[in-house]
């Protein structure tokens, strides 16, 4: 196997795929490119066996060579080295040649490395079928979609399925929820499909809503995986057995309270008051009646702070609530609105933050209390 190809290119098609290679794996082949030039292109595979990504440079993009010289075939090189050298290199073209299955000799017009290689053969075999039920989705509204849920799920593996999004098809209208159990994200977005319910790993979404760039998106469902395809690029992912939890009991349905505040605005006066909170608690205290809204925070060791909110509109009569200011500033910046809405439904009920005007996303946070 032969191909000189542009470098740049090249690199890009490398880096796509590494995001799915682990730094370490107890299957050695897993640490390396499955690389294979054809007639058709040179695709690139890379797995850690729950995340494989396939991408294809091709022989030509428009009347741009960007692969010449080349000879079909197989190898597997590691992907540590391979992406290293290609990124060091300084020509414009870089020749990559397998000597006697074993040895790849990688090389531009100044520089030459030989990397150890293996035959593709031992790569493990992957289930790499594109099937299951299929979902259209805007680059641009896929990646509203991810950045506006994906910061709730949960980053601890003791609950597993709280490590996913739950996406959740019916009657058109597809869901995207994530849950720590202390805070939910709901996303709502319009499809073409049958009805379909998945559990799909929250770091997968992520990682595929940093790929696609201005490529449209297609989702395809299955029983036991995901596949997303856009431009030359799949990436096939696990999905996550078991049930997820039944959120709708997480969100009230009667809120007698409510407060409109400019988001920055409410943002920065918490940020500045839990200067004086505990720090791994970081949280404050929301008061409010018809005459002042005011955020306070008090801590027996550092001291008390207190800051009162300028711009509001507010309904419901003297209240108070307690609640961790990191969960609040997430959720009020993934609406990605100038207002937002918070409504209560009691000291102790769960609190729900949306945008005005805007019913496709939902975010619940659960109070704490406070004793002051």
């Amino acid at each position: 196997m032969k191909f000189t190809a542009d470098r740049v290119s090249l690199l890009k098609v490398l880096t796509t795929v590494n995001v799915a290679i682990g730094q370490k794996s107890p299957t050695p082949a897993f640490l390396n490119f499955k690389i294979t030039m054809s007639d058709e292109g040179l695709q690139v595979l890379g797995s850690d066996n729950d995340l494989t990504i396939t991408s294809i440079l091709p022989i030509k993009d428009g009347d741009k060579e960007l692969i010449t010289d080349y000879s079909t075939g197989s190898t597997l090189i590691s992907a540590k080295y391979l992406i290293e050298i290609i990124r060091k290199l300084e020509g414009d073209k870089v020749t990559v040649e397998i000597i006697d299955e074993v040895i790849a000799q990688i090389s531009d017009l100044k520089s030459n490395f030989k990397l150890n290689s293996m035959k593709s053969e031992e790569y493990p075999n992957l289930d790499l079928m594109i099937i299951g039920e299929n979902v259209e989705l805007k680059a641009e509204e896929f990646k509203k979609v991810i950045s506006q849920t994906s910061f709730a799920a949960s980053t601890k593996e003791i609950r597993l399925i709280l490590t996913a999004i739950n996406v959740k098809s019916e009657n058109g209208i597809a869901s995207f929820v994530a849950t720590d159990s202390y805070r939910l994200a709901k996303k709502t977005a319009n499809i073409e499909a049958n009805d379909f319910e998945t559990n799909i790993p929250v770091k997968t979404l992520v990682e595929v809503s940093k790929l696609i760039e201005d490529n449209d998106v297609t989702m395809y469902i299955a029983s036991n995986k995901v596949v997303f395809k856009f431009g030359r690029t799949v990436i096939y992912s696990r999905v996550i057995a078991g049930d997820f939890p039944k959120t709708s009991r997480m969100i009230p349905t009667k809120y007698p309270y409510e407060l409109k505040v400019n988001a920055s605005k409410f943002i920065d006066a918490m940020a500045r008051v839990s200067l004086l909170s505990v720090e791994r608690e970081r949280i404050v205290k929301l008061s409010m009646n018809d005459d002042n809204v005011e955020i306070s925070s008090k801590s027996e060791q550092i001291g008390s702070a207190n800051e009162s909110i300028d711009l509001y509109e507010y309904s419901g009569g003297r209240f108070n609530i307690s609640f961790n200011v990191d969960y609040v500033s997430d959720a009020i910046k993934a609406t990605q609105s100038e207002d937002v809405i918070l409504a209560f439904a009691g000291e102790m009920n769960a609190f729900k933050i949306t945008a005005p005007g805007d019913d496709t996303l939902v975010q619940i946070i659960t109070p704490v209390r406070s004793y002051y």
